[in-house]
């Protein structure tokens, strides 16, 4: 019998979420594995034991869920064929389960390195959790706009990465522009 949540279960539980855009943020690879936790992602074992599903297939869940201990990711560079993998600690790296509500945990790869960060929750109204004014933009180019932590690799500047070829460009023209 399993244990029951409180039943000398440790996990952590939050309504949050896990996310990434493979064909956005990192169309150079393909993803071949990916777990998150203790957790088989969006599938049940018996779905993975039979062919029926992957494991790696992990991505755009939330819910109510246990807050993972870590994060393991294994890609392939489609350009090389090379294959990669790497697993984030994320115990000491998340909030308590009150300041995970309503976040995400967002990955992606750049240039072959795994990039693990905290998206918060926002308004449009309240511009609740914006990114303060001069303050480097940080994280996916889907939400640049907001107050992004980077979770993983530790003492990485802030960086906006990712996003759709045309926003990808003028990023890094406008980056080349600066004296």
């Amino acid at each position: 019998m399993g244990a029951q949540p409180g039943c000398g279960d440790q996990r952590r539980f939050a309504f949050h979420g896990l996310a990434y855009n493979q064909a956005v943020d990192m169309p150079d690879v393909d993803i071949i594995d990916c777990t998150y936790g203790d957790g088989l992602g969006a599938h049940t074992q018996h779905e993975v034991d039979t062919g029926q599903a992957k494991r790696g297939e992990c991505g755009n869940m939330s819910g109510d869920m246990p807050i993972g201990d870590f994060l393991y990711v294994k890609w392939r560079d489609k350009a090389t064929q090379k294959v990669y993998e790497d697993r984030v600690d994320l115990k000491k790296r998340l909030p308590s389960a009150k300041e995970m509500h309503g976040t995400d945990i967002y990955f992606l790869i750049d240039e072959n390195q795994l990039y693990v960060y905290l998206v918060p929750p926002y308004d449009t109204e309240t511009r609740l959790n914006y990114l303060p004014p001069g303050k480097p933009a940080n994280g996916p180019d889907s939400v640049s706009f907001l107050d992004v932590k980077t979770l993983y690799p530790d003492n990485a500047p802030p960086k906006v990465r990712g996003g759709y070829p045309n926003a990808r460009a003028a990023r890094e023209a406008a980056q080349r522009a600066k004296p």
